[in-house]
């Protein structure tokens, strides 16, 4: 069971590395790096660098739909003062059907070969940055008129065009990313948990492991039992340690479970009283009720039969009594 589980840990980490390399594939390409190919022909004036990185088709794709910014390197003087106004109306940004985008232009602080073009979008609500329309081709336009304090210029409109990023995609990825190190955070603390049971298991087990049974079940001394378990006491300590887990605490020996445990807040329980036999006796002088209720059953029984005799015997008398009287009687009558 442990490789299975080590098995499937080992799963879902490389099904996590995988959707981490998949999700830096994707964002790679919006990283803000710049390229030294040099743009323009139609003037003395160039563009050496462009950030973000066009890729090997001349694209520049994955634009973040927030906080667009194109960065331009020129080969001269294009902030300086007596040529700053014309330079900052030089650009202007559309998207592919020909709708204008607002344009903040920020000259270079201690470059003045440097321009910042910012995408200035309205916000679709108060308080909440604007955005460019995710996965549209936008294209970034640069005045001809464009001029360097050297008196170069441009001689012809320099056309960048970017797109943003699909970010329908992106939440898919970054959903899937999610689930992925969910499900591998749930499997880590399970794991961790079954091995931190396993291991404190395994060490109430060996409290109370017997060493004279663990010698005849293997045919061995008991001295070679008791290295066993001392061994397996050490390994187990050591696996506690890594888990986290706890050493249960033994358990108290048989005189020991018998001594009150004061100062736990319970109230001891009273004792039972308990008599002393001194010798053989009836149930009936021990105050048993089954023999006072047969003696008493036996006693009225007793008096019935009493009253019975008492009656007959007023019966019999009474008989002879009336016969005497009876035969006197006729003995007159006859005379």
């Amino acid at each position: 069971m442990k490789n299975r589980f080590s098995r499937l840990l080992a799963m879902t980490g490389a099904a996590v590395l995988c959707a981490l390399l998949c999700a830096g594939a994707a964002f790679a390409s919006a990283a803000p790096e710049v390229t030294s190919a040099a743009v323009g022909s139609g003037g003395s004036l160039k563009i050496t660098e462009i950030s973000p990185k066009e890729d090997r088709n001349g694209e520049i794709k994955n634009v973040p739909i927030e906080n667009v910014g194109i960065k331009l390197h020129f080969d001269g003087n294009v902030t300086d003062a007596s040529v700053w106004p014309g330079n900052a109306s030089s650009f202007s940004l559309a998207d592919s059907q020909g709708n204008k985008v607002p344009l903040t232009v920020v000259p270079g602080d201690k470059e003045n070969n440097y321009i910042l073009v910012v995408a200035s979008p309205e916000a679709a609500s108060k308080g909440m940055p604007g955005q460019l329309a995710q996965k549209t081709d936008y294209t970034l336009t640069i005045g001809a008129g464009l001029s360097s304090l050297q008196g170069g210029t441009l001689g012809e409109d320099e056309k960048i065009t970017f797109t943003t990023m699909d970010m329908t995609a992106n939440s898919r990825i970054s959903m899937i990313l999610m689930v992925v190190m969910m499900v591998g955070l749930i499997v880590f603390m399970f794991l961790t948990n079954w091995r931190k049971m396993k291991a404190e298991a395994e060490a109430a087990a060996l409290l109370k492991a017997n060493p004279y049974r663990i010698a005849k079940d293997r045919g061995i001394s008991v001295d070679d039992a008791k290295v066993l378990i001392e061994k397996a006491k050490e390994k187990n300590r050591k696996q506690l340690e890594k888990v986290g887990g706890k050493m249960p605490a033994a358990e108290p020996a048989e005189k020991d479970r018998a001594v009150p445990q004061l100062g736990g807040g319970k109230k001891d329980k009273p004792k039972k009283k308990t008599h002393k036999v001194t010798g053989p006796a009836s149930a009936l002088a021990r105050g048993s009720a089954y023999a006072a209720a047969r003696k008493k059953a036996a006693e009225k029984k007793a008096r019935a039969e009493a009253a019975k005799k008492a009656a007959r015997a007023r019966q019999q008398g009474g008989g002879s009594g009336g016969g005497g009287r009876k035969s006197s009687k006729g003995k007159g009558k006859k005379k």
